[in-house]
């Protein structure tokens, strides 16, 4: 199969420009600027202004804020080439899909494409694409699993067709390409409120029925009611976060995690940060400042629970003997300070089978258990004592 002409260097360039820039733009955003070019968008009638028209049509499609707006416009404020050469690249590569489309076995439709229409006329079909004729990637082996493109009639915003994928891809798992919260902040207070020793104390302040009314049958008069400390929650929490490179994808989550403590209304709650195993020593920050040595920090949680959040080396399918037996050790040390101890793994379970990981679950007492809301739930029940 021939190798397909090079996209419109001008639109391209300006699309890795504003990815660059950090703009929240992606594919299916590119692909509507190839079809509103050469379904004669981006263009004056009179053939006149037309670097003004393209800059609109780009402003359009890409920019939702003035920033954006301003970015796009200095951009091709320093670009020297035509719209007329743009959009005749435009008419190149989308003739070049649908040939390598009608070529390739085994897609939807052999309907032989149309030859490429005339670009200023908006009401030509762009390409020589229809409705209902998906788009390959060009360049593809057939023998490969592709994910087939096509574009549906529906119109949104723009008046562009909107690219969907017919059938879904075949995946053995599931990956998130836009930053979601792995469990929100609210959940994980609700969490932390659930995670109680209820104990009394300080001034007697809370009116005890129970003690009254037994005053009152013993004394057949009651001169004051009886009164108790109010409860309160004794409970406290020590987490231990990793942040070495492998867990960089939960980052935010570890934000969420710290952010969220003080509104669990614990009696102390507090994150100690390692890099792979924590040795001698915790750090106050991600960033692995603030050192303070371990033995300190386990003596100010003696007795409270123990949370660590880590993918023991299963993130990048590592087996490290000694790691393990280290980390085997250190659990020993750990459960002699805190008794009720969760290891919560941010990996699917799959995935521990030949790594680190795995012989850490399997040769120590403390429970690893994946990383979610379900999880988590459980983690706090075995904290208060229900294994």
């Amino acid at each position: 199969m021939t190798h397909p002409p090079a996209l419109p260097p001008l639109l391209h360039g300006l699309f890795r420009e504003l990815v660059a820039q950090g703009v929240p733009i992606g594919t299916r955003d590119y692909l509507d600027g190839l079809r509103a070019l050469a379904a004669g968008y981006g263009s004056s009638p009179d053939g006149q202004g037309e670097r003004q028209a393209l800059v609109r049509l780009a402003q359009t499609l890409w920019a939702r804020s003035d920033e954006e707006h301003r970015l796009i416009a200095r951009w091709f404020a320093h670009i020297p080439a035509t719209p007329a050469d743009l959009l005749a690249a435009v008419d190149a590569t989308l003739a070049h899909l649908d040939a390598a489309r009608a070529d390739t076995p085994g897609t939807v439709g052999t309907a032989t494409p149309a030859p490429p229409t005339s670009i200023g006329s908006p009401a030509a079909a762009p390409g020589g694409h229809t409705p209902d004729n998906p788009a390959m990637a060009p360049g593809d082996d057939p023998a490969t699993p592709r994910a087939r493109i096509s574009f549906s009639s529906v119109q949104e915003g723009t008046g562009l067709p909107v690219p969907r994928l017919p059938l879904s891809p075949a995946l053995g798992e599931d990956y998130v390409l836009h930053p979601q919260a792995l469990i929100k902040p609210r959940d994980l207070t609700v969490l932390w409120r659930r995670y109680r020793r209820g104990t009394r104390g300080g001034p007697r302040t809370e009116l005890d029925i129970d003690a009254t009314v037994e005053e009152r049958c013993r004394r057949g008069l009651l001169l004051r009611p009886a009164c108790r400390p109010r409860r309160s929650n004794a409970a406290r929490l020590l987490i231990l976060a990793d942040t070495s490179p492998s867990m960089d994808p939960w980052r935010p989550f570890l934000v969420s995690l710290t952010e969220s403590l003080p509104f669990g209304r614990l009696a102390r709650a507090e994150t100690g940060y390692f890099s792979n195993l924590p040795r001698r020593q915790l750090y106050a920050r991600p960033d692995l400042r603030d050192p303070q040595p371990l033995g300190d920090v386990l003596r100010r949680f003696n007795g409270a629970g123990l949370l660590i959040v880590s993918d023991a080396g299963s993130a990048r399918g590592y087996l490290n003997r000694r790691r393990a037996n280290q980390t085997a050790d250190l659990l020993d040390e750990l459960l002699t300070h805190c008794p009720a101890i969760v290891w919560l793994n941010p990996m699917p379970r799959a995935r521990w089978a030949g790594t680190t990981a795995e012989l850490i679950a399997a040769n120590t007492r403390v429970p690893m258990l994946p990383l979610d809301a379900t999880h988590l739930l459980r983690a706090i029940d075995i904290l208060r004592g229900n294994k």
